[in-house]
This record gives C-alpha cells, structure tokens and sequence, in this order.
C-alpha cells in the first residue's frame, strides 16, 4: 500500500541574495520536518548552480534568469531538487538545484510538510544512486 499522510504548508518568500537550497534546508531545521515535498516556485536567480543528468559537477549559470520550476524532496539529510530557469531569450536550462544559487528579485515558495512520512536515502540497486525512501511514522491518537 502506499504511504499516505495529512500535510502542513508552508510559504516563504526570499529575498536579493538568498540561496534557495539554504532557505529550504533552515526551514526544514526549523519545522523538524522528516519529510517535506515542493509545491511550487515561483522568482527569479542572478546565479543558478544546476548539475545536469550524467555530470558529476555543477554548471554555474550567471545572468537573469526566471525560475520557470522548482521541485523535489528534502529530508532531513538531504534534498533531490529539480530546477529549470529560463533566460530572456526563452532557453531554458535544469537539472539537479545545487547549494550556491543566488535569488534575483524574489523566490516564493510553498512547500508542504509531510507528517506522518519520513523520507531518507538508500543506495538502491537498479540506479546505483542514494534514492527516496518513504516510511510511514506513528501518530497519536486522540
């Protein structure tokens, strides 16, 4: 059966100069949160650091750019977040969303907290890779 939970969101707006990945680590020290999953985003970055699919290194994108989406999961040790920025040409550019990242203007973000999940990371056999994995935590009941 699949882990089902209630949620809790939360909204943040970021201002000049703050980093994305940083922002949502911090919220997540500050909510405990074990499991939280990315709603939306919505901003603009000067400096997005994006590592693209087979690369073992992050590219730095220096510009304006609009941050067209933002997904993922964080836990408490980690995060697995997708970016795609587009440049005032309409390119667009993703991949995994590394800690470095500078906010333009703004970022608003809203993000929800899974409380009765818990999402860590295990080497799994078929990708190789750390993945997601889900465990249900107890709740009271009233």
């Amino acid at each position: 059966m699949v882990p089902l939970s209630h949620g809790r969101y939360a909204a943040l707006r970021l201002k000049p100069g703050e980093d994305p990945v940083a922002a949502l680590r911090a919220l997540q020290v500050q909510t405990g949160a074990q499991a939280m999953a990315l709603v939306t985003c919505v901003g603009s970055l000067t400096r997005a650091v994006i590592r693209h699919a087979n690369r073992p290194e992050g590219t730095v994108y220096r510009g304006h750019y609009e941050i067209t989406s933002l997904v993922g999961t964080i836990d408490p040790v980690a995060e697995h977040l997708h970016l795609t920025i587009t440049d005032g040409e309409g390119r667009a550019f993703g991949g995994h969303l590394l800690p470095g990242s500078t906010v333009y203007t703004t970022a608003e973000i809203v993000v929800v907290l899974l409380e009765e999940l818990s999402f860590a990371r295990a080497p799994c056999p078929y990708s190789g890779y750390d993945e997601l994995v889900v465990n249900t935590v107890a709740t009271e009941t009233p």
